[in-house]
């Protein structure tokens, strides 16, 4: 956490608004999005707070319409049960977001959206809750794109086990871990980047 909770987010603190959605499908423009959960760190990766998650009230036509591995996953996770019994609507739940993003980050266009393979939230984001993406900053952190470069250029690093449960909270959570383990093991701080220029 970070030093001061109470306390919103400045573009100095380099604010991270960390997404992860569930979705019916992978076809944003026909897919709905069914779990939100969003996280908010500072540019060192210290939360905020605790996070916010919502199953999201969604017609039983799109969950019928589903392939065989969300089917199954949804189901073994129990997502899609909870889903048959959301109260809340997809305005309803975008409102929340952008409230409590609001309450971190006050400034718009100041936190960057961050998330593993986040560039298909974001799509699903646009069409679906494009206040919240309207919000944020338009460049995004890919924790994906930091591990596949990562496995390329550093030989010794060994893969990381990480397990997705595909559910949002925890999905993200693992995101969260995932670029901490990355920052520890590649990148240099910012004193040993100046010794280096000196």
């Amino acid at each position: 956490m970070t030093d001061n909770p109470a306390v919103a987010l400045t573009g100095k603190d380099g604010p991270l608004v960390w997404v992860d959605c569930e979705m019916t499908g992978l076809d944003h423009k026909n897919d709905k999005i069914i779990e939100i959960a969003v996280l908010i760190t500072n540019g060192n990766l210290e939360l905020v707070d605790e996070g916010i998650r919502y199953v999201i009230k969604t017609e039983k036509k799109y969950l019928d319409g589903m392939d065989k591995w969300c089917v199954k996953t949804h189901g073994e996770s129990g997502l899609t049960e909870e889903v048959l019994g959301a109260q809340e609507s997809i305005q309803e739940v975008e409102a929340k977001v952008l409230a409590y993003v609001k309450r971190w980050v006050a400034s718009p266009r100041t936190a960057i959206l961050a998330g593993s393979s986040v560039h298909v939230d974001r799509q699903f984001l646009c069409e679906q809750m494009p206040s919240l993406v309207e919000y944020l900053h338009y460049r995004i952190c890919d924790c994906s794109t930091i591990k596949e470069l990562a496995y390329r250029w550093y030989d010794p690093l060994q893969p990381r086990e990480r397990t997705v449960n595909h559910r949002a909270l925890d999905d993200i959570k693992g995101s969260i871990q995932e670029l901490s383990y990355f920052r520890k093991h590649i990148f240099r701080t910012r004193e040993e980047v100046a010794s280096r220029q000196s």
